[in-house]
């Protein structure tokens, strides 16, 4: 009798641990893994890409005609390039918009991470 007050004592009958949402959340932190991204269309940035680097102004091209983007998993810039301006190889321009919020890295976004995406070249 002492033993089985002893088993409940420590869990012995209690059923094993479930995961929590707090387990998925911390997955969904993880930086989404990135393909290959392709290669730039041109060494020379263009005077629009110059225009539109870093953090948005107020009256900046990517601002005035631009649109919000929030990364999905298994996103790359060269898939929401493609999904903006229908050509992959423009990923540059969404990363000099938004380099202060990506980071160093093109190749590391995190998912939930709010974009600029400039309006397209024309």
């Amino acid at each position: 009798m002492a033993m089985l007050g002893l088993a409940t004592a420590c869990g012995g009958g209690a059923a094993p641990p479930t995961p929590t949402a707090a387990a998925g959340a911390a997955a969904s932190a993880v930086p989404a893994a990135s393909p290959q991204r392709p290669p730039l269309a041109s060494p020379a940035a263009s005077p629009s890409v110059a225009a539109s680097a870093g953090t948005p102004t107020p009256g900046s091209p990517a601002e005035a005609g631009g649109e919000s983007y929030e990364i999905q998993p298994g996103d790359t810039l060269a898939t929401i390039a493609q999904q903006f301006y229908g050509d992959p190889t423009q990923w540059r321009r969404i990363y000099d918009a938004n380099k202060d919020t990506i980071g160093a890295d093109p190749d590391k976004l995190k998912v939930g991470t709010k974009l600029t995406i400039p309006p397209k070249p024309s």
